[in-house]
C-alpha cells in the first residue's frame, strides 16, 4: 500500500496489518531486566497510571515519591536507523511508513534514557528523507536532542547540491523548514534543552567526507562546510550546526587537523569526530575552541559493546576535555552481532524488538533505574498515544518533491 494522505497526516498503515499493534520490548530481554522495565516504564507503554479517585471522594494529595517522571536522561546519545518497513515493495510510488516501527525504536531510545538521538536524513531518498521525519519530531518532543545527518547513504546527490551555488539554498531551506520548527513537547516541563522544554536541532553537514566522497578536508570546510553554515544559520539562527566527523580510525585524525587548519571552527558550532579505535583517542586530544560531540563510537562484536561503552568512553572524555557527547553506534541495523544493540523481527500482525547486546542494554537500563532512584516513571504510550501526529504532514512533503523535481 501507498501512503494514505487524510486530515494533515499520511496513513501509513498497510493492509492486512490489522492495527499493527505494538509488541512488548521486554519479550526478548531477561527476567530481571523485563521486571525493572514493568515498572512503570513498561515496554507496553502504559506506564504507572493516575488512581482516579471515586465520585465525591476527597483528593488524596501524591508524594513527590509518587508521582510519575520522565524518564531520566542517563546516557548519552545513540545512533538511530530510519527505519520504516521491514518488507521489500519495489513497485511503491510513495513509501511506506509503519508507525510501529517507528514508535518501537523512538521508545527504545526514550525508556533507555538517551540524551540524543542522530539520524540520517537522506536527500536522495525520498522515503528514507521523510521516514526521518518523525524521529527527530517525536524525540524532540521527548525533551530529547536530535541531530539530523545531511547526507546520503548512498551517491552523490546531496553533496552535489551543497556545492551548487543555485541549489544549495532550497535544499537547506527544506531541512530547516521540515526539521527545524520546535514540536510541541508531549508533557509540560519535559526538560529538553530547547524551546519550551524540547529537544534541540543539530544538523551535521554530511558524514566522512574524504572517506564517503573523496573530498579533500580544506575543499570540505571552503566549499561545503562554510556555505552551509552561513545558510542555515539566515535560514533557522537556533540550530546548532556539526561539522562531519572523518573515519574513526588512525586514519581520521590527519584529515581532522586538516579540516581545523583550514578554518574549521569559524563555520560551525560543534566539531564532530568519530572514534572506532583507542589508537585514535590520543590523536585527537588537542584542544579545541568549540566543544567536540563524538557522533559515532562502538565496538564490533556483541561481545565487546560492553567493555567499550563502560570503559572507552570514559577514556575518551578523560582524553578529549571539550568532549560533552558521545553518541553510539547504534541502535539497530541489519547486520547481526556487529554494532547493533536490538534486532527487530516482523511477527504475526505486529513487530517484536530482541535484545540482541544484552549486556550493554542491560548497562544503559541500570543507569536508568539509578537515576530515577525507585520513582514511577512514565511510560512511552503515555506521552505518545499516537506517533502519527509527529509524521510528515502534507506541506512537508510538497516541500520536498517542489525541491527534488524544481
Amino acid at each position: 500500500m501507498r501512503l494514505r494522505r487524510g486530515g494533515s497526516h499520511l496513513d501509513a498503515r498497510p493492509p492486512g496489518f490489522g492495527r499493527r499493534r505494538f509488541l512488548r520490548l521486554t519479550a526478548g530481554l531477561p527476567v530481571g531486566l523485563a521486571g525493572w522495565l514493568g515498572k512503570g516504564c513498561s515496554a507496553g507503554g502504559d506506564g504507572t497510571p493516575t488512581p482516579t479517585a471515586p465520585a465525591g471522594a476527597t483528593p488524596v494529595e501524591r508524594s513527590p515519591e509518587d508521582t510519575p517522571i520522565p524518564v531520566p536522561k542517563a546516557n548519552e546519545g545513540i545512533n538511530v536507523h530510519p527505519l520504516r518497513r521491514l518488507d521489500a515493495d519495489p513497485a511503491e510510488q510513495d513509501p511506506v511508513i509503519v508507525p510501529d516501527l517507528v514508535a518501537l525504536q523512538v521508545r527504545s531510545v526514550y525508556e533507555l534514557g538517551f540524551d540524543g538521538l542522530r539520524i540520517t536524513a537522506p536527500f536522495g531518498d525520498r522515503g528514507s528523507f521523510l521516514a526521518a521525519i518523525p524521529y527527530a519530531r517525536t524525540a524532540r518532543a521527548l525533551g530529547i536532542d536530535a541531530v539530523v545527518v545531511l547526507a546520503d547513504f548512498a551517491g552523490f546527490t546531496l553533496a552535489q547540491a551543497l556545492h551548487d551555488d543555485d541549489w544549495r539554498g532550497e535544499v537547506l531551506r527544506l531541512y530547516a523548514t521540515v526539521f527545524a520548527p520546535a514540536p510541541e513537547p508531549v508533557r509540560p516541563g519535559m526538560g529538553g534543552p530547547g524551546p519550551r522544554g524540547v529537544g534541540r536541532i543539530a544538523f551535521q553537514v554530511l558524514n566522512e567526507p574524504t572517506h564517503f566522497l573523496g573530498v579533500p578536508p580544506d575543499v570540505y570546510v571552503h566549499e561545503f562546510l562554510a556555505p552551509c553554515y552561513t545558510q542555515l544559520k539566515a535560514e533557522s539562527p537556533e540550530v546548532i550546526v556539526v561539522s562531519a566527523a572523518e573515519v574513526g580510525n588512525v586514519d581520521g585524525p590527519a584529515r581532522v587537523r586538516a579540516m581545523l587548519e583550514a578554518g574549521l571552527e569559524s563555520v560551525t558550532d560543534r566539531v564532530a569526530y568519530h572514534i572506532y579505535s583507542r589508537a585514535a583517542i590520543p590523536l585527537l586530544s588537542g584542544n579545541v575552541r568549540h566543544l567536540v560531540w563524538i557522533t559515532e563510537s562502538g565496538a564490533s562484536g556483541t561481545a565487546n559493546h560492553l567493555p567499550w561503552v563502560r570503559d572507552v568512553f570514559p577514556e575518551i572524555h578523560a582524553g578529549i576535555e571539550d568532549a560533552t557527547r558521545i553518541f553510539y553506534f547504534d541502535l539497530f541495523d541489519p547486520d547481526r552481532g556487529v554494532y547493533r544493540l536490538l534486532d527487530i523481527r516482523a511477527e504475526g500482525d505486529g513487530y517484536r524488538a530482541v535484545v540482541e547486546s544484552t549486556d550493554l542494554y542491560g548497562f544503559f537500563a541500570d543507569r536508568v533505574a539509578t537515576a530515577a532512584a525507585g520513582r514511577p516513571l512514565l511510560g512511552f504510550d503515555t506521552l505518545v498515544p499516537d506517533i502519527r501526529a509527529y509524521f510528515p504532514t502534507e506541506a512537508d512533503i510538497r516541500a520536498y518533491d517542489e525541491v527534488w523535481e524544481g
